[in-house]
């Protein structure tokens, strides 16, 4: 055990499994978009489209995941989301923090019927972008283009995601001012808004990261609840839960994770 131990630490070997595992993943990311070209084929656009691809978005996200795992790249506990697959695919509002590009690959692969607020410029994308869109994700544009369809998606059922920070956290910085998007589309559905913090000690992926720099291995990820908070109602209770929310994703993200 200890020469094994050895091994996976000797730095040639690290850089090889670091450098392996964007290959491997990258395998999967381009299975993924075969799968969505061949739903967009096999279904015509609309909810059964979108069902389907959400639940391919999630078997292939899981195997990423899992792969990852595997090859000692990734060390992320998820366990914390339990209540939230229990829930199935009940409507409800999420809001996270966004310390990686990594986050929004991790709750897809935890939450099955998920949704997400993504940005255009990943929307947009012929690859990537195609999949996101098969799934019913929703391109991040003005609030008045983004309240309909968010609303429309969570009255089909599941979980939406959205990240108030708007991008990505810099490591070392303090988080920027949150986007009110999110207490928007919860007083239109009346659903309420679950918290999830997102702890890591990894830098990978944050903004301003290079996608080839290795990181430290293995990246350690930590994924708990926060309070789950009512809609707001008035204007009053939206500037109330935007304040507890900006509050809460500040005391969270990129710093060593707690035992």
């Amino acid at each position: 055990m200890a020469l094994l131990s050895s091994i996976r630490v000797w730095r040639p070997f690290t850089a090889l499994r670091f450098y392996a595992s964007l290959a491997v993943t990258g395998l999967i990311f381009a299975a993924l978009d075969a799968g969505s070209f061949l739903l967009r084929r096999l279904h015509p656009e609309g909810i059964a489209r979108r069902k389907a691809g959400q639940r391919w978005l999630h078997a292939l996200s899981r195997l990423a995941v899992r792969y990852l795992h595997t090859a000692g790249i990734l060390d992320c506990d998820m366990r914390a989301l339990a209540p939230l697959q229990q829930k199935g695919g009940a409507p409800l509002v999420l809001v996270a923090n966004h310390p990686s590009r990594l986050d929004s690959l991790l709750l897809a692969a935890a939450l099955p019927g998920m949704t997400c607020v993504t940005k255009a410029s990943i929307w947009d994308r012929g690859v990537l972008g195609s999949t996101l869109r098969t799934a019913g994700y929703i391109r991040h544009d003005t609030l008045l283009r983004v309240i309909g369809p968010a609303t429309e998606r969570l009255r089909e059922g599941g979980p939406l995601l959205l990240f108030p920070e708007g991008t990505r956290a810099r490591a070392g910085a303090a988080p920027g001012p949150i986007q009110p998007g999110f207490a928007a589309i919860a007083q239109r559905t009346r659903l309420p808004v679950q918290v999830i913090l997102i702890e890591t000690d990894s830098p990978y992926l944050s903004q301003g990261w290079p996608f080839l720099k290795r990181p430290p291995l293995p990246m350690r990820y930590r994924i708990t609840l926060g309070p789950c908070l009512p809609a707001p109602t008035d204007e009053v209770s939206g500037r109330t839960l935007l304040s507890q929310v900006e509050k809460l994703l500040a005391s969270t993200g990129i710093r060593p994770p707690v035992a």
